[in-house]
């Protein structure tokens, strides 16, 4: 049967569950490599409006930002919109002031030598930041992580792994200061739990009692948190 919507098929022997996702205007189904084709089309005729709802919202919430790293571009920090202005300078600097992200150069206007000033000021204040807020909700919480990394995921702003391993998004740090929170307290609670039971989610609302604000803010406004 054919659709007015791409649907891509993800069969495995690991899984004994169907799942089905909305993603970057697909719907993503994975499931165990016995469902047959006649299944599958059966499965997304009962979701079809469900499907076509998520399809919508996601084509709404969705933010076609184009870059021209110059002056009056604007960029967020901690859910907040600076506006970009480069100044010449004797050496490279990055700082806030006003309503402004100050980017000092030493006589280079390129596009892309200002957005990789840009990105590595973000990666710098994230991982300080996230370092820092962890170590706090680690001591909070009882727990420890062996091990945090930092780098760009395309469908996850964090994780965490049996080996206690937690991974950023280092763009994290875009988001509003209870979002940023939230995210630090999810993958916490992973050591704990290493899925998302109601034993889990009790863990998390303990420790935010509105996570369930932060958990949408991060699903309607993940495409605004780009560089």
């Amino acid at each position: 049967m054919k659709y007015n919507f791409n649907i891509i098929i993800k069969r495995t022997n690991r899984l004994k569950t169907i799942s089905l996702q909305v993603k970057n205007q697909a719907v993503v189904l994975s499931l165990p490599k016995f469902v047959s084709d006649g299944e599958i089309d059966n499965i997304i005729e009962r979701k079809i409006n469900w499907i076509n709802n998520k399809l919508a919202l996601e084509k709404t919430n969705s933010f076609d930002i184009k870059r021209k790293y110059e002056n009056g571009d604007k960029f967020l920090y901690f859910g907040t919109e600076y506006s970009l202005k480069i100044k010449d300078a004797n050496r490279d600097n990055v700082y806030l002031y006003k309503n402004n992200i100050i980017v000092e150069v030493n006589n280079n206007f390129n596009a892309t030598y200002i957005r990789n000033i840009l990105k590595t000021w973000y990666i710098s204040e994230s991982k300080k930041y996230l370092i820092k807020t962890t170590s706090y909700y680690e001591i909070l919480i009882g727990v420890a992580a062996n091990k945090l990394l930092f780098g760009k995921y395309k469908s996850k702003w964090g994780s965490c792994n049996s080996k206690r391993i937690i991974s950023y998004d280092w763009r994290i740090i875009m988001a509003p200061l209870e979002v940023i929170h939230y995210l630090i307290i999810h993958e916490l609670c992973h050591i704990k739990y290493l899925n998302h039971s109601n034993n889990f989610w009790d863990t998390v609302e303990k420790y935010m009692a509105n996570y369930k604000l932060q958990k949408q803010w991060l699903k309607t406004n993940s495409s605004k948190l780009i560089l």
